[in-house]
């Protein structure tokens, strides 16, 4: 993002923002040095889509990893194997043992990890005092679609085999994760298994054919733009067609799907993602709550406590799961 566009944005979300690019731009250099290449070619990536791929990757260990050193040391970090998935348990000291929430990172498909995707399943769990359970599914482009999607099902079966009963579970899931967490729902649906209480998507990433208008709109103040969005959708489709509703849930039927809570920014670049969701799931009949958070950018909440408005959000998580949880 251009600094002339960050002076555009609420004093203190630009702060932060500022802060975020000051590391990934120190990351980018380390990554430079290491591979021997010139610094501008890192950046620039001149067309390399594995050199795109690795770059993202270290400079998402980097920051995630700086990020997860706010996380308090009495958190429980639990690996488990859910059904041949990796997962983990993230624990609170408050949370309780009756409700999950099942969550599904962010990261476009191709980035991420269980060690790097702590930080927003933490969040969640202080703030609705819930266990979360990190699911660790296969990215692109090693694990095309629909390895991301067999993954979320197959650990969602395992949480069902542990007697935890379906009323129980809110699944949840940012950008990439909150599409999957769509995609999963219909699975089950179709599958004619138990659905999760509530779902809950944070920047939701559920067009894959990238023509939403705010991919445009919005670009000059995202981190990332209509390009690198339409590498990591083709990294993730493969050879799958873009409309493919369980790749992307916007052009599903979404008859039957429990509550949504879909929380975005108003400046972000998938802002139209979930507007669409939102409107789509009404006419199928499903409960939809749209929060629209004026001036704020994708998956905001990213920021914690050092931004209002990302706590502000998180408690809005909170009364809505206790709302729609029986």
């Amino acid at each position: 993002m251009a600094v002339e566009e960050i002076s555009k944005i609420r004093p203190d979300l630009a702060k932060l923002i500022e802060k975020n690019n000051l590391l990934g731009e120190k990351a980018a250099k380390e990554f430079a040095l290491k591979k021997g290449i010139n610094i501008d070619d890192a950046i620039e990536l001149k067309g390399d889509l594995k050199l795109i791929n690795e770059l993202n990757r270290y400079i998402d260990r980097y920051t995630s990893f700086e990020k997860n050193k706010s996380i308090p040391s009495d958190v429980i970090f639990e690996k488990i194997d859910a059904n041949g998935v990796p997962a983990e348990w993230i624990i609170t000291p408050k949370s309780k043992n009756k409700q999950i929430i099942f969550y599904l990172f962010s990261g476009g498909y191709m980035w991420g990890s269980l060690e790097t995707r702590r930080f927003i399943p933490y969040l969640l769990g202080r703030a609705t005092k819930l266990r979360c359970l990190n699911i660790g599914y296969r990215l692109a482009p090693e694990h095309p679609f629909p390895a991301a999607l067999e993954d979320s099902v197959n650990a969602y079966k395992w949480l069902l085999s542990t007697r935890i009963n379906s009323n129980n579970i809110i699944i949840a899931g940012s950008s990439a994760g909150g599409g999957l967490a769509i995609a999963t729902m219909l699975r089950l649906r179709d599958l004619g298994l138990q659905l999760p209480t509530a779902a809950v998507l944070l920047s939701p990433w559920v067009d894959l054919t990238c023509k939403g208008e705010s991919l445009k709109t919005n670009a000059k103040f995202s981190p990332f733009g209509p390009i690198l969005v339409k590498i990591m959708a083709n990294a993730y489709l493969n050879k799958e067609k873009s409309t493919n509703p369980f790749a992307s849930p916007v052009f599903a039927d979404l008859k039957g799907l429990p509550p949504l809570l879909i929380q975005a920014g108003s400046i972000e670049i998938l802002l139209d993602d979930s507007i669409s969701l939102a409107n789509n799931a009404k006419s199928a009949g499903v409960s939809v709550d749209l929060e629209i958070w004026k001036g704020m950018t994708h998956v905001f909440h990213n920021f914690g406590d050092d931004l209002s408005d990302s706590k502000n959000a998180l408690k809005n998580i909170s009364k809505f799961i206790q709302k729609n949880v029986i």
